[in-house]
């Protein structure tokens, strides 16, 4: 009887060596020789799942937008979290603030990296999608300040996310989680009413 594949699981194996690759060796450690290398398998077998670099790498930004969308659902399904730090933990929870968020933002970039050498726009709406949720989450809960001017706030944290996250990737020393903390807690703090401060 012929051995079944589970091609699947081997195609996810193949990601995750690929998450990994990239995480030993940045943007470089994304070649199919280096992740073949690390899978113990031949760069035609990695191709037979991936024919093509750009397919392997949207396969495994796929899987850093769905932890980091994990991440988000679970802070917000947090009982003992008020709105506030809800909102404050998930933006948060984009920065590489610990060796798996560093590890996601590696891969994030060498995405980017990928897609700009394609010739293709390398500003993704992730980040502003999630200041946009976030206020809309607040300003359900009747917590924004009224006069807030929405699009100049969703252009100033999106720019300040994106900033702080760069810093803490590309400069870690410069900059500490408390300090990048404070600053996250600080933009939002302007968004809100008095009262929720």
């Amino acid at each position: 009887m012929p051995k079944l594949i589970d091609h699947q699981k081997k195609k996810e194996q193949i990601v995750e060596y690929t998450w990994q690759s990239i995480v030993n060796s940045g943007a470089k450690g994304a070649t199919v020789r280096s992740i073949a290398k690390l899978a113990d398998k031949t760069p035609g077998q990695i191709r037979y799942y991936f024919p093509t670099h750009s397919a392997l790498l949207d396969a495994v930004m796929e899987k850093v937008n769905r932890k980091v969308a994990q991440r988000i659902q679970e802070i917000f399904g947090q009982e003992d979290l008020t709105e506030k730090e809800r909102v404050i933990q998930a933006v948060l929870a984009v920065l590489p603030l610990d060796d798996d968020r560093y590890a996601d933002m590696e891969v994030w970039m060498a995405f980017q990296y990928e897609i700009h050498e394609a010739g293709a726009n390398t500003m993704g709406n992730e980040i502003r999608l999630l200041v946009q949720k976030s206020l809309q989450y607040l300003s359900e809960k009747k917590m924004l300040q009224e006069e807030l001017p929405m699009e100049l706030t969703i252009m100033r944290a999106h720019a300040l996310v994106d900033g702080l996250a760069l810093h803490k990737w590309l400069t870690p020393d410069r900059i500490n989680n408390e300090q990048v903390m404070k600053l996250i807690r600080d933009e939002i703090h302007v968004w809100l009413k008095e009262e929720y401060r």
